[in-house]
């Protein structure tokens, strides 16, 4: 059976994100942006998010310090959203959106930190080797 147009654009992803466990509501408005999704499982350690799941892919959390380090050896990018106030899965799913645009993180994909801020002054930063 051939698949039709349609079934063929949805399994055409923008990108890939990592949601860290704590922004798991994210999923469905990230999704209906035409961004694919994995989650983090919960209990996780770190270091094995950090090998096993994060190369070459972004990773968005509220935890960001404790992947910064990791983020250029193990080749993975950052969008940190600890600054935002409303966790608003629409809200924040927007801004995160508008950022990867404005700031070409699909071309880009690891060794940088991407700030959110609700004054829309968000911040980039390319990050050093460990």
């Amino acid at each position: 059976m051939r698949k039709s147009i349609a079934q063929h654009v949805k399994a055409m992803a923008r990108g890939i994100l990592v949601l860290d466990e704590n922004l798991f509501s994210l999923s469905q408005a990230l999704e209906r942006k035409n961004i694919r999704i994995i989650k983090v499982e919960s209990g996780m350690k770190d270091e094995f998010i950090q090998k096993h799941t994060l190369p070459g892919r972004i990773f968005v959390t509220n935890n960001s310090k404790d992947f910064v380090k990791g983020a250029k050896s193990f080749e993975y990018g950052i969008i940190s959203t600890e600054n935002i106030k409303s966790k608003d899965p629409e809200y924040l799913s927007d801004l995160i959106s508008k950022e990867i645009i404005k700031n070409k993180l699909w071309s880009k994909l690891n060794g940088f930190i991407l700030t959110l801020r609700d004054s829309g002054k968000s911040s980039f930063k390319e990050l050093k080797n460990d």
